[in-house]
């Protein structure tokens, strides 16, 4: 077979500055990897691959302080903290072992939360974190049920922790009871049928039940991802189950 007048003209051309065939694909490849470096350096390309654990709730509840507790480690001391004009974020591994995660303090004033709802679709977990003493269901009850109604969330399934801090103080509420008046407060909010867009733009109503079960008998165990009540105290350095959580995202 004749070659073509295309393929006449590129070999003469390749053969005039005397490159071979062999040096003209590394030459393509390494102008390919360049190109990919320059994209990825000027931010054209995001990575789609879920890589932080986000802390939130209502202001006031430790979210800073456990961030720093998670940060540093049982070792070292955690700085004093302050209510969060602006998130904290760090790498962090949980245990041992595993691969290193982006750990998130979002602010709980209601300002910022709008921005906090955005850093859910990269979030391998979430720690949702409560003052036992002062709950504020209300604020709490709005945040987790805008979260948990979230289509990144209820898509990917991502698995929370309500943490019920302060657990050491005499007026803290029992576990049973803050997770009783979140269920009953997030089971009105459902009735109020609020709309949220999906991942397509589409305005969708906030649901928790998706079809599984009624409003007014929804309980945790139907949640869109999993979600399990513990307690803790930042004061005395018990922070156990949070660690069990965020080891287990790795896992």
């Amino acid at each position: 077979m004749y070659d073509s007048p295309c393929r006449m003209v590129f070999g003469m051309l390749l053969d005039s500055f005397g490159i071979t065939g062999t040096l003209f694909v590394c030459l393509v490849f390494l102008l390919i990897i360049m190109a990919m470096f320059m994209v990825l350096k000027s931010g054209g390309v995001v990575s789609s691959k879920r890589d932080s654990i986000l802390i939130v709730g209502p202001m006031g509840s430790g979210k800073t302080a456990l961030f720093y507790r998670l940060v540093l480690g049982e070792k070292r001391d955690a700085p004093k903290t302050v209510t969060s004009q602006a998130p904290n974020e760090d790498t962090f591994q949980p245990g041992k072992e595993g691969r290193r995660l982006k750990l998130v303090d979002l602010p709980g004033h209601d300002s910022q939360w709008p921005a906090a709802l955005d850093r859910v679709q990269d979030a391998v977990g979430v720690i949702f974190l409560m003052d036992s003493s002062k709950p504020q269901f209300n604020v709490a009850g709005q945040k987790l049920f805008d979260m948990l109604c979230d289509p990144s969330v209820k898509n990917n399934k991502i698995p929370f922790i309500i943490a019920c801090n302060k657990t050491d103080l005499p007026d803290a509420n029992e576990v049973e009871k803050i997770e009783e008046e979140l269920i009953n407060d997030l089971r009105d909010r459902s009735e109020m049928k609020d709309t949220i867009e999906d991942t397509e733009g589409n305005v969708i109503q906030k649901t928790l039940v998706d079809g599984t079960g009624t409003a007014d008998m929804f309980e945790f165990e139907q949640s869109p991802c999993p979600v399990e009540v513990v307690k803790v105290s930042l004061h005395k350095k018990d922070i156990g189950p949070v660690l069990k959580f965020c080891e287990n995202l790795v896992r």
